[in-house]
């Protein structure tokens, strides 16, 4: 299906959006190989984070903060035999404030993130939509999906559970270490004295931790391709009797799965042990402090109690530090794939001028195009006359459907021209220009929806009952729409799987038309029909004969006799064309295909 039309004044605004931003990827170059943090504050600018909500979070931090000190003093002086009304009194609105202010956290962090979800996933959908065609030659729609769905959530990550996080724990531990000094300088410094064994335990654990869980997400995206990908082929798989073997291959990646995720686990264990022993260590230093303390009555029971208490939040914060530490290499992975879209190049869509080039012949001068190093078109010239059809037949591999890419402009020549008219289509934007072509590509896919949707699909004008049913009556559905109950509001399914493979490609042409789009490609339009559907579109193009410039991608005989104009890809990527008469003369592969044989 081609994408919804513009109005002039849209055109006009999508280009000058893409210039825009053309203008600013002019430096994503440099941009692209910076550090994590460029990356981030470029990511966050884009995204559009909700500012007032982190000021608001930090703001419940800093009260946080405030209970965080507070509350083990009141412990203390419990523990100390202080049960006054006013102790209590303390200890039950500390205790409603904190389940405020910890609700409110909750909240804010949640809002926070839905927010920036929402926003960095409309920009980076945004942006996709802009991205050269090119681009997704080399990127799978799963990778895109896996980017606004999953990866996306990175810059929340890293805003919440590394910035804000990090800067959090720093200010916890500022506050704890200023409360336990109050109590006991000499014994605050030498609980300090196991931090660098906490950090460092956080660190090895860290690196582990980062490593076994890439493996269990490498097994978890091998297990899920190869799902993705058998599912849809069940129906082949069991006519070649494959079910054991796939089975085999199956039982493998969940056994792969199964393993990564067996490695963690022990990790996970093995943390915990360590972590235990080392955490035991600084306690039993912190009991016989205390006891040395209250011996020589330099602190009393309800201190040393909150001492305790302050030596624990003080160690789960070092602890905590040090997961960070471990979160943040995960997130650059996540960060970096986003922001390796973000500064992809847009495609440049051009000015808009009055006026789109419709009539005339269109030429490919000289035309040489490479998706990579080896030319698939090479000094390429040839004509497709105006308002007439015209068939590209020849070889697999030797640049039909790619002259149909060059011609619909989503790629642009390596050299040469493509001239309509006798001026270079190149003068005239692209997003204008595809205005003036209906591209239908092979065995096209319809969209969920009825008949009626997927005929419209694309237009922004007004279409009449009328208008649609010369539209179907053309193509020969007429009789199809008349026949079911529910007639153009019938379901199509999803893809159009309720129709036949003709009766969507009859809907995807009789879309074209509805365009009134003065090129209409057809890319193998009646590929792997049957004769009586093949025979109708076959028809439907003959009536399109005056009407429109008609460029046609096949292989069958029937089409290539209705056309006026027939072009051959030659094996040595020479290009022969003339009238069918003429064509027979010069071209073997033109001969062999008009007596029955394949196409190579």
């Amino acid at each position: 299906m081609r994408p919804k039309k513009k109005e002039p004044d849209e055109l006009k605004d999508l280009a000058a959006e893409s210039g825009a931003v053309a203008s600013g990827d002019e430096g994503s170059a440099k941009v692209k190989q910076r550090g994590v943090w460029k990356r981030f504050f470029h990511t966050m600018k884009v995204a559009h984070l909700p500012y007032g909500w982190l000021a608001l979070f930090v703001v419940l931090t800093i009260l946080e903060g405030f209970i965080i000190v507070k509350l083990p003093q009141i412990n203390g002086n419990f523990f100390a035999g202080d049960v006054s009304p006013k102790s209590i009194a303390m200890f039950i609105g500390i205790e409603l404030f904190s389940t405020v202010i910890t609700t409110g956290m909750l909240f804010v962090n949640h809002t926070i993130r839905y927010r920036t979800n929402r926003n960095l996933r409309n920009v980076l959908w945004g942006k996709i939509l802009k991205l050269k065609p090119s681009y997704f030659d080399k990127v799978t729609a799963n990778t895109l999906i896996s980017r606004i769905t999953d990866d996306s959530d990175a810059i929340n990550e890293f805003v919440m559970d590394i910035v804000i996080e990090g800067a959090t724990q720093i200010y916890y531990l500022a506050i704890t270490i200023a409360a336990m000094s109050a109590v006991s300088i000499k014994a605050g410094l030498m609980l300090l004295a196991f931090t660098p064994v906490s950090v460092l335990i956080a660190f090895i654990s860290g690196r582990l931790s980062l490593k076994f869980e890439n493996s269990a997400k490498f097994s978890m995206a091998n297990m899920t391709e190869y799902l993705s990908e058998l599912i849809s082929c069940l129906p082949l798989l069991k006519a070649f009797n494959m079910q054991a073997y796939e089975a085999r291959r199956g039982k493998k990646v969940s056994d792969d799965y199964f393993k990564a995720n067996a490695k963690l686990t022990a990790l996970d264990f093995g943390k915990n042990i360590v972590g235990t022993l080392f955490g035991i260590l600084p306690e039993i230093v912190i009991i016989l402090i205390g006891i040395k303390m209250l011996k020589e009555s330099t602190v009393d029971a309800a201190g040393w109690y909150a001492f305790y208490l302050y030596a624990g939040t003080f160690i789960g914060f070092v602890g905590t530090l040090g997961g960070i530490w471990t979160r943040s290499k995960s997130i650059q992975g996540k960060l970096s794939k986003v922001s390796d879209i973000l500064y992809e190049e847009n495609e440049e869509l051009g000015e808009y001028v009055e006026g789109i080039i419709a009539d005339g012949d269109v030429m490919f001068d000289k035309v040489t195009f490479a998706y990579e190093e080896e030319p698939v078109l090479k000094d390429a010239s040839f004509t497709i006359p105006g308002k007439q059809v015209t068939a590209i037949i020849g070889y697999s591999g030797f640049g039909k459907t790619t002259s149909a890419k060059l011609l619909e402009r989503i790629y642009e020549p390596d050299e040469g021209r493509i001239l309509m008219g006798g001026k270079d289509i190149k003068d005239c934007g692209i997003a204008q220009w595809r205005e003036g072509i209906a591209y239908v590509m092979q065995d096209t896919p319809l969209l969920s929806g009825t008949i009626r949707d997927n005929l419209l699909y694309g237009l922004r004008r007004e279409v009449t009952e009328e208008e649609i049913n010369e539209a179907v009556k053309l193509v020969n559905l007429d009789k199809f729409i008349a026949e079911s109950p529910e007639g153009l509001d019938r379901e199509v399914g999803q893809f159009g799987e309720s129709l036949s493979g003709g009766q969507r490609q009859k809907i995807a042409i009789a879309s074209a038309i509805l365009t009134g789009s003065p090129i209409l490609i057809l890319d193998e339009p009646t590929a792997s029909l049957d004769i009586i559907s093949t025979s109708e579109i076959v028809n439907t193009v003959k009536s399109l004969k005056g009407k429109r410039t008609v460029f046609m991608i096949t292989h069958d005989r029937e089409a290539v006799k209705a056309a006026d104009h027939v072009i051959v890809a030659e094996e040595d990527r020479t290009f022969v064309e003339g009238d069918n008469n003429k064509v027979s003369l010069l071209s073997g592969f033109y001969n062999m295909l008009m007596k029955g044989g394949e196409a190579a």
